[in-house]
Order: C-alpha cells, then structure tokens, then sequence
C-alpha cells in the first residue's frame, strides 16, 4: 500500500496540463488498409503502420518537463522508497559501505513518536543500521548546514557589492527547498536568477561524506570501494533534489519518517530492541574519520528550516563599525499571516533599515511573492531599483532634531513595525506552511487540521529546546574539520523553462492546509 497520496501532503503543487511525456512511435512493416486514392480496403497486406509503446514515467523525465509537479506519488516512489534502499542493501557487493544522514527535523519527530530523548533517539537509531545494514557512517546535517549558511552569506555579500544589485536589488531567494526550486524552473523561469545558487544542506553532506569516504578509507588497495548515502528527510520533495543532475552521486536515495517506520514493519523489527546505554559511543564510532564527533548533532539559532534569513542578519550586524553595531538592533517582525516573518536590523537612534531578510512558506505565500516580483517597469526593465537609505531615513526618522524626542518617537514607531518581506535582500522560502517541521513526511498523526498545527507548534517549542546550538558563522569552532574546503563551492545549476516552453500559471495549489 501505498504512503504517499495528494491528500497527506502540505506541499503539492498539481501538475501543469502540460506535464506529460510524449508517447514513443515505432514504425514498422506491418497492414495499412488505405490505398492511393485513400480509400479503406481489406485484405491489403503491404505498407506502413504505427505502434505505440508503452509510456514509462522516471524522476527525471519530471525534472525535465515544461510542466511543475512536486511530491507526486507515481513519479517518486518509483525510484526513492524504501523498497528501493531494501533492495539496493540486499543487491549490494562487498566493497559498497552505506552512510546514513538524518536531519533534526527528523530527528524530533521520530523521537517523538518513539516516545524518546533526542540523545536516545540518535543513538537507537545509529545502531539499527549499524547493526541492520553494517552501516560505516551516521550523521546528523548541521556540518552540512553550516557551510550552506556561509555559502549563502558569501554570495548575498558579493551580490550587495555588485552592479547586478544597483540595477536589480530585488530579494535574492533560498533554493534549499526543492519544491519551489522546481515551481520556480518550470513556470516562472524569469525568476530563476534571484535564485541563490546553494546547495541545501542534504546535498552538501552527501558531498562530503563521499570527499571523506574518498580520501580517508580509499587506499591503493580499496579504489574500487564505494559508498552508498541514504537521507532521511522531513519532506517528499527532498526526492526530487537528490534526483536532480546536478546533484547525482551525492545522495543515492532519500527517505522520509513515514517510510522508516513502514520500514521497520515490514522488517519486523522493533525499534527500541536498537536502544543503547547513555555512556555508549556508537556516535563516534560511526563518526566519520576527520568529524568532530558532536557538531554534526547540532543545530543553529533562527527557523526550524536552517535559519538562513536570521544568520545573514546576524551576520550583517557583526560587520557593522563598532559604533554602529552597538546601536544596532535585530526585530523579528510579524507579517499578514504565522507563514511569513522578518529579520531586520535597525539603527535604534534613527529608525533607519540597515539590512532585512524574511522567512516565507506555503505556497498560498509563494504565489502572492511570486506576482509581486514578477511585475516589471517600463521597457521590460525591474520595478525594484535600489532602494535609497535617505529615503528610508525621512520614513522612518522623527524630523525633530532633538534627540531626546527623536529617540523616543523611533522608539514607539519600531513598536508598530510589521513585516515587508519583499523590501528584503533576501527570503528563505519553504513550501510546506510553517516549514520543514510541518514536512509531509514526519509523523503528524493528528486528522484535524487544527490539531495538526497545534502539533506542529509544539514541535516548534521542543525544537529549540532539545538541540545543542552551534554557531555556524563562527569557523573557529568547525573549520578544523579536516574534509572542509572553505573556498570550495557547491551549486546548483538551474534550468529555466524556455521562452517557448513556458506554460500559462495554470498551477493550482493543494486544499490541504
């Protein structure tokens, strides 16, 4: 039986009319009863016909179509599913060692559900595929995840100092959600350069994993060894990014925690016969050779779905002049809905906007950012030219020169601000609403709505309770991994539809929220 139907997913996006494949035609010697006046006869034996072939569906004939489609069920669970990684561990050879990576996401919910402390759960779960499937490596994504932050920090930095920003300042957009990558790619293609170039903290662990794997445990003697890397993830579109060209050898097949249980089922495996005493070191031993054996674990402040917008702020502040930063602030402002906030700085004295990033999810969202970034000036020209600090200041400033009463009035006014997050330089977006712990893939097994979003909420709360919290703008504590190049870039390549292939926005978005 199926675990994936439209009905269960938050983030699903209907496939364009334009979303088919093209049936393959074999022409072959066979009866044509038409004759040269093109009348139908019997028992004409010579000319052409046509034979169809039957029409098979593959991931990437979905990445490479005019149409969008996300967390469709046919398309994934035909090449990443469990069943897939079941069958690929018991086809395996020899010299192919498997690397497992878990997000904390996942993590959360799983221990959750298995009524757990995170500690307890990760350790459990390092030895069920330690023992299971001998396993050579378990990870968590945060050593993934700090270097997309910086990644991310670099490119937004060189951007503001680039012409490309004095023509254009609109938002630059997070592509670590896969969903809106594709949304992007198939039906709004004149959007795809606001697209940051970053892989998502899945892909970069992979990446490393296997840089680790290739230059610590091959040898002369072991080149033909291989490594195999499973991603358990909170959402079903995280299929489709490791899927993507751009991103192959890097993780072989992505799980959810909806699979990892009817995993187990079918298995006949109970998963707390895997637990293991507080004082055991499994993690470490599964630790990849060149790790720090903790980090990886951890997580960073700001959104439950990597904190991007919230770290390039602090990043922002941490760069200002002295004088500056000590009279600088970061607000997290509210927008219209719980599905959309924002991460400004601002001068306190001044009122004046120094830097902004917003988080923004749900595709109801998405689609209103998408209209509003996509108007255009006169002559086809961007109707987002920079904006001007001065006119920020006479916005926002009190035009007494006092500064007792100036301070007062920026005071009060910073109290009624209200989130704009398409003024932002840049917004981590997230399909699902609510963000990657209301993934369609984590085990929310509320029916209500409402009660689904109660849980999600206290997912929310435990989240940033439950973590060790590591700094990843801080290279110091993490930059003596042996296996991390700073200078070292992992992007993305995006294909936009062409102009001839781009379809009418006839995309709907799924009732399911």
């Amino acid at each position: 039986m199926s675990l994936l139907s439209e009905e269960d997913l938050n983030d699903f996006i209907s496939p364009a009319l334009a979303c088919t494949k093209p049936t393959e035609i074999k022409r072959t010697k066979v009866k044509s009863n038409v004759n040269a006046l093109g009348e139908y006869e019997v028992g004409v034996d010579d000319g052409e016909d046509e034979m169809l072939e039957k029409v098979t569906i593959t991931l990437s004939d979905c990445l490479a179509c005019s149409g969008c489609i996300t967390s469709s069920e046919e398309i994934m669970l035909q090449q990443q599913s469990h069943g897939v990684f079941l069958k690929a561990m018991s086809n395996r050879e020899a010299n192919t060692k498997l690397a497992v990576s878990i997000s904390p996401q996942c993590r959360l919910s799983m221990a959750t559900y298995y009524g757990m402390e995170i500690s307890d759960f990760d350790k459990c779960f390092a030895n069920f595929f330690q023992k299971k499937f001998n396993a050579k490596y378990v990870v968590g994504t945060q050593l993934g995840r700090n270097v997309s932050i910086q990644q991310v920090v670099k490119k937004l930095s060189e951007w503001k100092q680039s012409k490309e920003y004095e023509k254009d300042s609109r938002p630059r957009l997070s592509a670590a959600d896969p969903g809106f990558v594709i949304y992007t790619e198939k039906t709004k293609p004149d959007l795809v350069p606001l697209l940051l170039n970053v892989k998502s903290p899945q892909q970069i662990t992979g990446a490393l994993l296997h840089e680790t794997f290739d230059k610590h445990y091959k040898t002369e003697t072991k080149t033909e060894e291989k490594l195999y890397v499973l991603g358990v993830m909170a959402c079903f579109d995280k299929k489709l990014e490791a899927s993507r060209p751009d991103s192959a050898g890097e993780v072989d097949c992505v799980i959810t925690p909806k699979e990892f249980v009817a995993m187990l089922s079918e298995l006949n495996e109970s998963f707390y016969q895997y637990k293991v005493s507080s004082s055991d070191d499994i993690l470490k031993d599964l630790c990849p050779e060149g790790w720090d054996p903790e980090l990886h674990w951890c997580i960073n402040h700001g959104s439950s779905s990597g904190g991007f917008a919230y770290q390039y702020i602090v990043w922002r502040q941490r760069t200002l002049p002295d004088e500056l930063a000590k009279n600088s602030k970061i607000m997290k402002l509210l927008g219209k809905n719980n599905n959309i906030c924002e991460h400004r700085l601002i001068n306190v004295k001044t009122g004046e906007t120094i830097a902004s990033a917003s988080e923004l999810s749900g595709f109801r969202n998405i689609q209103n950012m998408v209209r509003h970034l996509s108007r255009s000036g006169p002559n086809g020209s961007s109707a987002f030219p920079k904006r001007r600090v001065q006119s920020l200041r006479k916005r926002q400033s009190s035009t007494n020169t006092a500064s007792s009463t100036a301070t007062t009035t920026t005071a009060g006014r910073l109290g009624t601000l209200v989130a704009q997050p398409y003024s932002s330089e840049f917004i981590e977006v997230n399909a699902a609403p609510g963000g990657c712990l209301n993934g369609s893939g984590l085990l929310n097994e509320e029916q209500s709505t409402v009660r689904k979003r109660q849980f999600t909420q206290q997912l929310e709360e435990r989240f940033h309770s439950s973590f060790t919290m590591v700094d990843p703008l801080d290279t110091t504590q993490w930059s003596t991994t042996e296996i991390i190049e700073p200078e070292k870039l992992y992007e993305y390549t995006f294909h936009a539809a062409q102009p001839q292939d781009k379809q009418k926005d006839i995309v709907t978005v799924g009732n399911t929220w």
